[in-house]
């Protein structure tokens, strides 16, 4: 499950049992350092971890991937994996090698003016002056500045390639104040945690790129994800009460302890449009619904995008909510539904919101859905067996009983 938002961050409140910040050293000489903090997308409140770790005494090393290259006949070189030590992570040689995703990024420039300073500085090497709107672009009186503020827009992206440094940045950043306002645009990853003992899946949304907006990005949060499904997983038991379907599966997701993929439970929702509404938003309901519909006992994929939504949404109102009087005063253009919505603060919400919304296909899966190989029973998260156990188990083969 891979996320995009547009929001600004905000540092979430502390409480005697929430710490949105801790720094916790153990008696090994282990240090975890974490950081949860909000990204505000509109009337969406998300919460974000960034979760990383060291040795006190700074042993230890940073396991890295290596770019992609090309040798001297075209071949293409994939790239492989290295370590620098951790104590060098913020100065090694080697960190030119690291492959970008591999990264961790903070940009604070304003969208397109570094690309900006960067052909105003080669048109001025190349002996062509710059005009009065270019330098106003980037926030420039004359040319002689274009050199220093290349330099100071270079030194304002920021990459980590680990999440120690990535978490004590971003808490920076926002502590500052500077940006208390700001918009930023973040991309990151699910991830997912299974409890043994539990039996309970623990999700949390962890960033890998934040970018400064300008000020009138719209804000949004969008989700894509790859959704497995049978035929008992469209469920429409709840579109009389809640007016949505909701379609119930899984993802996979890499496991560290078990080496392998395990299901994740994901809950897709599809709104119904209102009864008076127009054919086409009916027509468009039918082609949602028939994506998901599985007429065998097999499992399909399909990569959808969603929106994330979690809080209080704004609502169109209805005539529903109005008192009798207005309805009268209303019809007779005593008032109109402008004084009402005014009346109201301006916005009118409805009941607090936490789910996936189905937006439209992925890219890759405009095709439809795929068939997999996968059973019911995959769709279980077994136990985790021990290694030395199961090897006493395998001593016997069917011949010796």
């Amino acid at each position: 499950m891979d996320f995009e938002m547009i929001g600004k961050l905000k540092m979430p409140k502390e409480t005697e049992k929430f710490h949105p910040y801790e720094e916790i050293t153990y008696p090994s000489g282990w240090a975890k350092r974490k950081l949860m903090f909000n990204v505000v997308c509109g009337d969406n409140v998300h919460l974000l971890t960034v979760d990383g770790g060291c040795f006190t005494d700074g042993h230890g090393d940073v396991y890295l991937y290596s770019k992609n290259t090309v040798d001297e006949n075209g071949n293409k070189i994939k790239g492989e994996q290295f370590t620098i030590p951790f104590k060098d992570r913020l100065t090694s040689k080697r960190l030119a090698e690291v492959a970008e995703f591999k990264k961790f990024i903070i940009d604070l420039e304003k969208p397109n003016r570094r690309y900006q300073l960067e052909k105003a500085a080669e048109k001025m090497r190349q002996g062509t002056s710059l005009t009065d709107e270019e330098l106003k672009q980037m926030g420039l009186e004359n040319e002689s500045e274009v050199a220093e503020a290349l330099e100071k827009s270079k030194k304002k992206r920021h990459e980590f390639v680990t999440e120690w440094d990535f978490a004590e940045f971003i808490k920076k950043v926002i502590d500052s104040g500077k940006y208390a306002n700001k918009k930023f645009f973040i991309r990151g990853t699910g991830a997912y945690q299974y409890s043994d003992e539990k039996e309970r899946v623990y999700s949390s949304y962890v960033p890998t790129r934040i970018y400064l907006q300008d000020d009138d990005a719209v804000e949004k949060s969008e989700g894509t994800i790859k959704i497995l499904y049978n035929a008992e997983s469209l469920d429409g038991m709840s579109v009389e009460e809640k007016g949505k379907y909701y379609v119930n599966g899984y993802m996979m997701e890499y496991n560290r302890n078990r080496k392998a993929n395990i299901p994740i439970p994901v809950t897709i929702a599809i709104p119904v449009p209102p009864e008076d509404a127009d054919e086409e938003a009916k027509g468009r309901l039918e082609a949602i619904k028939n994506k998901f519909i599985v007429d065998d006992d097999s499992w399909k994929e399909y990569g959808i995008v969603v929106n994330m939504l979690n809080g209080s949404q704004k609502m169109q109102i209805t005539e529903d909510m109005l008192t009798e009087e207005q309805k009268s005063d209303l019809k007779y253009g005593l008032i109109t539904m402008e004084d009402i919505i005014a009346d109201k603060g301006g916005n009118v919400y409805g009941e607090r919101i936490q789910e996936y919304q189905y937006v439209k296909s992925a890219r890759g899966f405009t095709n439809g859905r795929s068939d997999t190989a996968y059973a019911d029973e995959d769709m279980t998260i077994k136990p985790l067996v021990n290694e030395a156990e199961e090897a006493i188990e395998d001593i016997f083969d069917d011949d010796d009983l």
